[in-house]
């Protein structure tokens, strides 16, 4: 069932906060450079709040500007991410579960692909990536398969697993997060390296003003953003801040996002006895970051986290674990931040104190990862890689 979405909101420079971008910057459905004949599906799961969701929503806005561009999602609910006029949603009427379930999404992908005149596919995620080339396929169109998390993710998966490597192949790309999780895709012939592109959404005036004031409060602050879950190891940020809160009484711990393990996370913050504040879940983050003095991620495993991305195009330098296989890709040791030895607290707080105490220099070479990361340099390069498969 198709469906119409309000348009993006403004989106702003990080290396300049001020600056804002209009949302036609991303799409203009009366451009004249528009392609009408040539249409582009987008296929994700959903559109909820998440990494991989937040970037197919940036893609289409901005492809929208040359070509038609279609949503194919599983499910709508819970919507986080907006999209321009001009894209149109199609997702079924009702959940598709279980095995059957995935022949019912094949069934529903070609039926799309065809009955729109789809020209070329973008899918996202491993399972949506499988049912997504087997219908390219099918319907003899051209597919770029994307992952957005490490492989061994899905090794625990038998079944998705063996499907994988019978059915990536098929594809005429692949593309992933990092050079370290490229390694394990030896038995594909087209693997490529796609970072993710890095947008901020800067508040209205008003907002801004108001979020300014609320993030002034808590200073001097360590920021840590994301899913509150188990292999996001908030935990190991809390007992890190214990430590470093010895040397640094006056800060505070500021947490954003949600998840099962908040609860026991706040419970664990008044056991340990720090100053931390619990903010739940925002949208706004650029007033967190910007005024953040460093940034703390405890995860044991990421993609590409886009959260130290974001921070640095604010400014603010990163600590992290040196997990795979990210924060490696993202964080230059003593340059724009610090990598820390998974799993080892005491080296995560002493890392805290070097954040501080060098957090000028560090500052100053933070904002070198637009160069790398910025929107519009993955923009040119996703372009480029349509322009060569496009007539395969």
């Amino acid at each position: 069932m198709p469906l119409q979405m309000p348009k993006s909101p403004q989106e702003f420079n990080p290396s300049n906060p001020s600056n804002l971008i209009n949302s036609s910057s991303f799409s203009n459905p009366t451009n004249p450079q528009s392609n009408p004949k040539l249409t582009i599906a987008i296929v994700i799961s959903s559109l909820r709040m998440g990494g991989a969701e937040k970037v197919a929503s940036l893609l289409a806005n901005h492809l929208s500007v040359k070509y038609r561009v279609i949503m194919i999602l599983w499910e709508n609910k819970e919507q986080f991410y907006p999209l321009e006029n001009s894209i149109t949603i199609f997702c079924p009427h009702k959940k598709f579960r279980g095995i059957w379930g995935n022949f019912r999404r094949l069934g529903f992908l070609i039926k799309i692909f065809k009955s729109q005149k789809v020209s070329f596919a973008i899918s996202l995620i491993h399972q949506t990536n499988i049912l997504s080339i087997l219908a390219a396929k099918i319907a003899k169109i051209p597919i770029i398969a994307t992952e957005h998390s490490t492989y061994e993710s899905l090794e625990s998966q038998k079944l998705w697993n063996f499907l994988r490597q019978r059915v990536y192949p098929l594809a005429n790309c692949i593309t992933t997060l990092t050079h370290g999780d490229l390694k394990h895709y030896d038995f594909l012939k087209n693997i490529r390296i796609m970072p993710n592109p890095i947008y901020l959404k800067c508040p209205n005036t008003k907002d801004l003003a108001k979020l300014t004031q609320e993030f002034n409060t808590y200073k001097p602050y360590v920021l840590s953003v994301g899913r509150m879950i188990e292999s996001k190891h908030f935990d190991e940020v809390l007992r890190a801040f214990k430590i470093f809160s010895k040397s640094y009484p006056h800060y505070s711990l500021v947490l954003i996002g949600e998840g099962k393990c908040q609860n026991a996370l706040e419970e664990m913050a008044q056991t340990l006895g720090i100053k931390a504040v619990f903010l739940g879940r925002r949208e706004e983050l650029v007033c967190a970051y910007a005024q953040a003095e460093f940034f703390a991620l405890a995860s044991h495993k990421e993609g590409l986290s886009n959260v130290l991305i974001e921070s640095l195009l604010c400014e603010t330098p990163v600590v992290s674990y040196d997990c795979p296989y990210g924060p490696a890709e993202i964080i230059t040791n003593g340059e724009n931040g610090y990598l820390v030895e998974l799993g080892n607290i005491e080296a995560l707080a002493e890392a805290f104190c070097k954040a501080v105490k060098n957090r000028e220099m560090l500052s100053h070479n933070a904002s070198k990862i637009q160069e790398k990361f910025g929107a519009k340099q993955v923009f040119k390069q996703w372009e480029a890689l349509i322009m060569e498969f496009q007539d395969n």
